[in-house]
């Protein structure tokens, strides 16, 4: 869930760097720390199991690659920071509020 929701972000928007706020270690370490490593192992983790969702993994690294190009601002122009304490309770009910909006929008037909 929280890799299809940095696709959804970085699809709506295409123009323009993000700072991309997370409370999910995972997500963060993927495209911070551990994504080139995984291709040197064969898309295994350091335990050496299979990588679950590569495919998506992929699908948003390509996009991040592909921003760095067209946004003509260097490399990593989309910046990630976790976030914990207070900070993630507010951000998750601000989280939670959208994603029950966009769940009524699209039962509605408005989204696809």
């Amino acid at each position: 869930m929280e890799l299809t929701a940095v696709l959804k972000l970085l699809e709506s928007h295409p123009d323009r760097p993000l700072l991309i706020q997370t409370d999910s270690t995972y997500v963060l370490n993927i495209f911070t720390n551990e994504l080139n490593g995984w291709g040197r192992k064969g898309r295994r983790t350091a335990k050496g199991t299979k990588l679950k969702n590569f495919d998506l993994i992929k699908l948003i690294d390509n996009l991040l690659q592909e921003r760095e190009h067209s946004l003509g601002m260097g490399p990593k122009p989309d910046q990630w920071k976790w976030v914990g304490g207070p900070k993630r309770q507010s951000l998750n009910k601000s989280a939670d509020r959208l994603a029950g909006f966009a769940r009524s929008q699209a039962k509605l037909g408005h989204w696809r």
